[in-house]
């Protein structure tokens, strides 16, 4: 019976804050090792990472083809590979490993675009793997009490949706000294989005885990105010949902003093559920007459956060459930699977869409 897993990583190389974040969130669950990875295109960095994190140099590989084609042929392959490259490359690094029998998780968003998005569902489902996407937020513990007072209609129905995302660390076009935002701002590597798909995402991902609501229909203005840029730093939509209530997304990457201010309310018939990541760990519930705290106790932990530590818990369970015979898939599955990562490209794309035309509706329409 299986209790322990084996990964590889694609990307995320000595000095990659965000590769950093996925092995620590990894180690901290304790039921996966890594053994195998691609970490760079410069080969020498794979070496010293490699040996940084004690992994054969057998199994480090200097490109992920490479690394696909020996890792699928072993007699004890890898049970998952981490992508934690530029947003261009997902898709073709996802599509290889499942094409392989390997189960992905990939970082957020999970592609350029929706048929790419789409095309990786059907090659998950179909070799029945797992296809996880680390919208690390929803993680929290808190989330998923959020997700119940709605659940047990404490806040009656929902009317208007409200969530901002600021930050300010783009209010300067420091794209020329800065990797990070270099890559996020070519459409290149990023894709047809900077703004929209980086914060945006974790936005409309919050959004339907805690409430369920799906978009019907939306109306989007994508600002670039630093003006040597090709993609924006700055976003507004207005949101029809099904069934009824509206909403206000907001999310910035030029309001200069905000870190990482990432939050929302939720208005119900009943009242008002608030969130706020500068407080992860509390929720408040506003009624006419009376405040309700909700507070939830969370580990804390450095180099990573708790939300990426259980939102790998989640699918390491769901994985080795499935490995001991448990029908698990991406529909039933815990972890936020390829199912989010394909309803968050359609999002972007579709605020791209309503931008471009000068800000008009747009229906999302079904799958």
């Amino acid at each position: 019976m299986a209790k322990e897993l084996t990964y590889g990583m694609v990307g995320g190389a000595i000095g990659s804050m965000i590769g950093e974040t996925h092995r620590n969130a990894i180690l901290l669950d304790g039921r996966a090792k890594i053994v195998a990875g691609c970490f760079s295109r410069n080969f020498d960095k794979t070496l010293k990472t490699g040996k940084r994190w004690g992994i054969k140099k057998d199994r480090l590989y200097k490109d992920y083809i490479e690394m696909v084609e020996a890792e699928s042929t072993r007699k004890k392959k890898i049970d998952f590979v981490v992508i934690t490259t530029t947003n261009n490359t997902h898709y073709e690094i996802a599509k290889v490993f499942l094409e392989k029998g390997i189960n992905v998780v990939c970082d957020k968003p999970l592609t350029t675009t929706l048929k790419e998005a789409q095309e990786l569902k059907k090659l998950a489902d179909e070799n029945n793997l797992l296809l996880c996407v680390t919208y690390s937020y929803v993680g929290y513990p808190i989330i998923s009490i959020a997700k119940q007072v709605v659940e047990n209609e404490e806040i009656g129905e929902i009317r208007f949706i409200n969530v901002q995302y600021f930050q300010g660390w783009l209010a300067k076009p420091i794209e020329y000294e800065n990797s990070q935002a270099q890559w996020r701002l070519d459409p290149n590597k990023s894709g047809l989005a900077n703004t929209t798909a980086d914060i945006g995402s974790h936005v409309e991902n919050m959004v339907s885990y805690v409430t369920g609501k799906e978009i019907d229909s939306l109306c989007a203005r994508l600002d670039t105010f630093v003006k040597s840029r090709q993609l924006e730093d700055n976003v507004s939509v207005l949101i029809n949902y099904k069934g009824g209530a509206t909403g206000i997304y907001c999310m910035s990457q030029i309001a200069i003093g905000e870190n990482n201010n990432f939050g929302f309310s939720i208005y119900g018939s009943k009242g008002t559920l608030k969130w706020n990541f500068k407080e992860p760990n509390k929720l408040i519930v506003l009624f006419e007459d009376s405040t309700k705290i909700i507070e939830k106790d969370a580990q804390f932990v450095e180099d990573t956060n708790i939300g990426f530590k259980n939102t790998y818990s989640l699918f390491i369970t769901d994985l080795i459930s499935k490995k001991n015979g448990e029908d698990i898939n991406n529909n039933n599955c815990h972890f936020q699977s390829v199912n989010a990562g394909v309803r968050g490209m359609k999002f972007i794309e579709k605020c791209v869409e309503s931008s471009k035309k000068g800000s008009v509706w747009v229906s999302l329409g079904g799958e």
